[in-house]
């Protein structure tokens, strides 16, 4: 049986993600990877962003979310990619964060880089892009203006939003051609919920990916 390996920058298993791929991936085993799997509750607060640092939100094993910076937890998702790749013959990323210096062994699939090759094919003009926390809009925002002249961001936590008020942030969306959600940790009834309420399409990385991972899996 095929092997893929899934990391995400938080902790292993990701039952609020996998379950989600798994029913797009098809007949493949699955192995998960998290960066911060063996480390303390300390330890995990010792990788919060100081202020200007490049910040990332994920989820610890027991549902709670948490806040880490880009730059200190690289070399733990580096530590997973080296584990993973001996074993898997694909190895798909769960973070929509830019890390372009991470590279593999194995195909490695980044839906950050996914997304935007994406949005660019599909020469988007009005974009609308979901993200987890309000301190992230300026880097989002300047990312995706590189494939799209117009970009509107809002903020909504896949973990600890309450949702009753994503339908008045989709509402925001209705003048745009496009949404991102822009980060692994939408599922998909945040994507139903945002594609009902704005009336446009919406694009979920975990799915994307998944169906990418198939391809490069799937024996016709």
């Amino acid at each position: 049986m095929r092997r893929v390996g899934l990391i995400t920058i938080g902790q292993s298993p990701r039952v609020d993600v996998v379950p989600e791929m798994r029913a797009v991936l098809g007949d493949v085993e699955v192995v998960e990877c998290g960066a911060l799997d063996e480390l303390s509750r300390d330890e995990i607060e010792a990788l919060r962003p100081s202020e200007g640092e490049y910040l990332l939100i994920t989820r610890l094993r027991d549902g709670s979310e948490v806040r880490v910076s880009r730059g200190k937890v690289l070399p733990l998702v580096e530590r997973c990619i080296r584990k993973l790749e001996g074993v898997v013959d694909v190895v798909g990323f769960l973070c929509t964060g830019d890390f372009p210096e991470l590279t593999s062994s194995k195909i490695l699939v980044k839906p950050s880089e996914l997304l935007l090759k994406v949005v660019e094919a599909l020469r988007v003009r009005r974009l609308g892009v979901l993200i987890p926390d309000p301190r992230q809009v300026g880097v989002i925002a300047e990312r995706w203006s590189r494939v799209s002249g117009d970009v509107v961001v809002e903020s909504f936590s896949p973990y600890t939003g309450n949702p009753t008020a994503l339908p008045g942030v989709a509402r925001r969306f209705r003048d745009r051609d496009l949404v991102v959600l822009d980060c692994i940790g939408y599922g998909l009834e945040v994507k139903r919920i945002v594609m009902e309420v704005a009336g446009r399409p919406v694009i979920a990385p975990r799915t994307i990916m998944a169906r990418v991972i198939r391809e490069l899996l799937e024996v016709v």
